[in-house]
């Protein structure tokens, strides 16, 4: 598709009161700075997509006066023809102010602004009028190969690199293995995975292993110091001289054991008797406090019934105090009813005097007719009095009717009350009784006249007499102690002939890591081969993706990947001008590299759109562009200056 710029009416669009520009295949825009020759780019993108230049939405168009002040009532339009593959296309757009009269108000009041558009001279709604510009182009296209300094300056390097592998299309991981033969050992490695995914992988087994090999001779080290050093054929030549000692020790004991045997015997009898006294006392004791427990029960049972009465005397004065306030309200409206019915019999009829005159013609009634009206209305009052009087009775008997009802429920109230009063009073007494007969009671045990407890009280003194009589086997106790210190000198070889178990665990747990050290440096080794092919992979991908890139260029290059300090590649995208970053490049530089940017993005999306170039003042000479192009041009003119080529 090629789109050419044919003319542009600009009205009262920041500063330009009224412009109209032809433009031809080459057209120079000539004009001092602030003439406004970057307004009619802002005009030419604002009628497109409702941005200036710069890609701003939000920037000003109305007209201002010298003080800086906008200037009402304009209306600020911008109509182009573009030719799209052979066919006019007018494009306009005016932007104005709406004012409106509020009802009773004489004035106008601005409240907003409107936007009017239109396609070849017919009205349209703005979401049709921006379907009409997508279909002639993208908007982001349209930067792209309108402005020569849009894709090196003002996008963002990833966009950037979309563009070109875009461009170019993917390089496949067989052709860069095809191109470089050394990397077919990677061939089964990216089966499952592309290139990135393996290398992470590669990168995270890597960190894995050399964490592992890292620790492994901090726990050699930990695994020796823990070893203990000692003389383990001189510790089993002691054990075997204690072991024999124990053992002569043990059979003296035996033979001196049996003399002692009866005097166990006798105290293990004096031990179950006095058991079986405790026994006999336990029992005498629970006997003599039967008496004890059964008045402790009766002091229970005697609390459980005063708190049940207390319960029921509350429940009994509560009832009598919710009765007698009904009492007092009852009295209190009786009162009122009494005050009413004595209003009530005491209210007198007066007749106006105009209630007889005739309400038509306004003149007193007859003499008979006034007589008939007067006793018809005292009638009526009478009755209506009457009435009432009544009313109030029936209302006071029935009240003073429940009033009664309630002093009877209060009286026998009181009745249960007074009752419940005197039955909490017995009650106290009762417990007072217990409480007394509680703290004074002494059990009577009886132990004197207890044959069974004197005959086992007996046996217990002949036996204590019988071993009371000093009898320590020295012998039997100084062997007991040897024999102890025997065997604690035998439990502390026998922890020290342990080390010797636990130092062979260890030494063949030392053996195992450094076996273990050896096969993961092994596999470190082959992960790093793995590193080193994929590393030569990206160079050759960077190789190709470069030159398939940079071949589609005449006058601009482009660097991809960066080389980092580790020796590894991070994604880039730079355009270069002879090896020279674009930004560090002159601005003719900037602008012939950026119009070969374009000639290439035309051709791959098959499109082209007048170029603009601004500064164009500063350029020699461009190199050839298929598009069209409108150079903005600072000169010493005062006012705007066109000439088509």
């Amino acid at each position: 598709m090629n789109i050419i710029l044919k003319s542009l009416k600009i009205k009262n669009f920041k500063g330009i009161k009224d412009m109209s520009i032809d433009f031809g295949r080459v057209t120079n825009i000539y004009g001092e700075n602030a003439t406004g020759k970057t307004t009619i780019f802002d005009a030419f993108t604002w009628l497109l997509f409702d941005k200036d230049s710069r890609d701003r939405k939000d920037f000003d168009i109305k007209t201002i006066d010298n003080n800086g002040n906008v200037i009402h009532g304009l209306e600020h339009e911008v109509t182009g023809v573009l030719n799209v593959d052979g066919t006019d296309i007018t494009l306009s757009k005016i932007y104005k102010e709406k004012w409106a009269r509020k009802r009773g108000e004489a004035t106008k009041e601005f409240t907003g602004h409107t936007t009017l558009y239109h396609i070849n001279g017919v009205p349209v709604k703005k979401s049709e009028y921006q379907k009409k510009i997508n279909d002639i182009i993208d908007e982001n296209l349209f930067k792209l190969i309108s402005n020569p300094l849009y894709f090196s300056n003002m996008m963002k390097w990833q966009d950037r690199r979309k563009v070109l592998l875009d461009i170019i299309g993917d390089i496949t991981e067989a052709r860069i293995i095809e191109f470089n033969c050394d990397l077919k050992a990677l061939e089964q490695l990216l089966v499952d995975k592309d290139i990135d995914t393996l290398k992470k992988s590669i990168m995270a087994r890597k960190k894995a292993l050399n964490d592992e090999i890292k620790s492994i001779p901090y726990r050699i080290d930990e695994l020796n110091n823990s070893i203990h050093k000692l003389d383990f054929e001189a510790l089993e030549f002691r054990k075997r001289g204690i072991i024999a000692a124990i053992k002569n020790t043990e059979d003296k004991l035996l033979n001196s054991s049996k003399i002692n045997e009866e005097f166990l015997k006798k105290q293990d009898k004096l031990y179950k008797l006095k058991s079986k006294l405790k026994d006999i006392e336990y029992v005498a004791k629970d006997k003599a406090e039967e008496p004890l427990k059964q008045l402790e029960f009766e002091l229970r049972e005697a609390e459980k019934e005063k708190s049940k009465l207390k319960m029921q005397l509350y429940k009994l004065e509560t009832d009598i105090a919710s009765k007698e306030s009904f009492v007092s309200s009852i009295e209190e409206e009786l009162e009122k009813l009494r005050n009413e019915w004595n209003l009530v019999n005491q209210e007198t009829l007066n007749i106006p005097e105009e209630s007889f005159i005739c309400p038509t013609c306004k003149r007193p009634l007859e003499e008979h007719d006034i007589k008939a009206k007067k006793t018809e209305m005292i009638e009526n009052f009478n009755q209506n009095k009457a009435e009432k009087l009544a009313a109030i009775n029936t209302t006071g008997k029935q009240k003073k009717e429940k009033m009664e009802e309630f002093k009877f429920g209060i009286e026998r109230l009181k009745i249960e009350k007074n009752s419940a009063v005197k039955k909490i009073e017995e009650v106290n007494e009762i417990l007072a009784e217990r409480k007394a007969k509680i703290d004074n009671f002494t059990p009577s045990i009886d132990l004197e006249n207890n044959k069974e407890y004197q005959e086992v009280l007996k046996q217990i003194k002949e036996l204590e007499t019988k071993l009371s009589s000093p009898r320590i086997d020295n012998e039997i106790k100084e062997l007991k102690i040897k024999k102890m210190q025997l065997d604690k000198e035998l439990e502390e070889i026998n922890s020290q002939l342990a080390y010797k178990e636990q130092n062979e665990k260890t030494k063949v747990r030392i053996k195992e890591l450094m076996d273990k050290e050896k096969e993961l440096a092994q596999k470190m080794a082959e992960l790093e081969g793995q590193e080193f092919l994929c590393e030569e992979f990206i160079k050759t991908k960077v190789e190709l993706l470069e030159d398939s890139i940079n071949s589609k260029f005449k006058h601009v290059s482009f660097k991809l990947f960066d080389m980092q300090i580790n020796g590894g590649l991070s994604e880039t995208c730079e355009a270069l001008i002879n090896g020279v970053p674009f930004g560090s490049a002159n601005t003719a530089s900037q602008i012939n590299a950026g119009l070969d940017i374009i000639n290439t993005l035309t051709k791959h999306y098959n499109i082209s759109t007048p170029v603009i170039i601004d500064n164009r003042e500063s350029i020699n000479k461009l190199i050839e562009c298929n598009s069209q192009i409108i150079n903005l041009i600072v000169s010493k003119d005062k006012k705007i200056r066109v000439e088509g080529i």
